[in-house]
């Protein structure tokens, strides 16, 4: 369970991943309008592609305005990581692909996001990949849907557009007893009334172009762990 943060709620959504100090003293967050970014040496350079730095290289990997967003979202969900994606489906489709492979399976609540759903019952059915789909509610259903071939547990923290509720905790503990994270689309209660992370969950994903974006101007997607 991730430690209690230092300020209220309210307060991280608003100062959270604030760092005038590296914005020349700027209070705003800069929009960074650029694809590659420089690096002093061969050495750093080599150590960012290598994993070892967190510095940028290039936009389609990461940007200074982008780790904004990063990092205050994972602050606001208790998360050690987040990555930032063009879409809330690019982000359900790079979290479940990280995990799985040809032949693999997973179990996931049967009340989904249409977009979501069609990729797990058609698109990955074209990669050898099945999609076991039970009651979200039913713990005892995901528990008999799991297999030797199960990667993980995936369900909607409110589902859509059902808006039936699973438990949580209960999810978490049967997919920890067979070994399988669970994975929660949390894009529908929004870290401000479930933070699933605390309850269990091992990655949330958001779209954050519904509550989280909160006027429907612009689309997003974001992993936590």
């Amino acid at each position: 369970m991730p430690d209690k943060p230092r300020y209220r709620f309210e307060t991280r959504v608003i100062h959270s991943a604030q760092r005038p100090e590296r914005w020349e003293g700027s209070t705003q967050v800069p929009i960074h309008q650029t694809a590659s970014h420089l690096h002093p040496t061969a050495e750093g350079l080599s150590d960012t592609f290598a994993g070892k730095s967190t510095d940028h290289i290039y936009l389609r990997l990461s940007n200074p305005t982008n780790r904004v967003l990063e990092e205050k979202i994972c602050d606001l969900e208790g998360g050690k990581g987040a990555v930032v994606m063009a879409s809330g489906m690019a982000a359900v489709a790079n979290a479940c692909m990280a995990l799985l492979r040809s032949g693999d399976e997973f179990v996931a609540g049967t009340s989904l996001f249409m977009s979501t759903y069609l990729l797990f019952t058609q698109v990955f059915r074209k990669y050898g990949i099945t999609a076991r789909l039970v009651e979200p509610t039913d713990t005892g259903a995901i528990e008999e849907a799991i297999n030797h071939k199960t990667r993980f547990v995936y369900l909607e923290t409110i589902g859509n557009p059902r808006m039936d509720i699973p438990d949580l905790v209960a999810a978490g503990a049967v997919a920890h007893a067979h070994g399988v994270p669970l994975l929660v689309d949390n894009t529908l209660a929004t870290p401000y009334l479930c933070r699933p992370l605390e309850l269990g969950a091992d990655v949330v994903i958001h779209s954050t172009t519904k509550y989280l974006g909160g006027h429907g101007a612009a689309v997003g997607g974001v992993v936590v762990d």
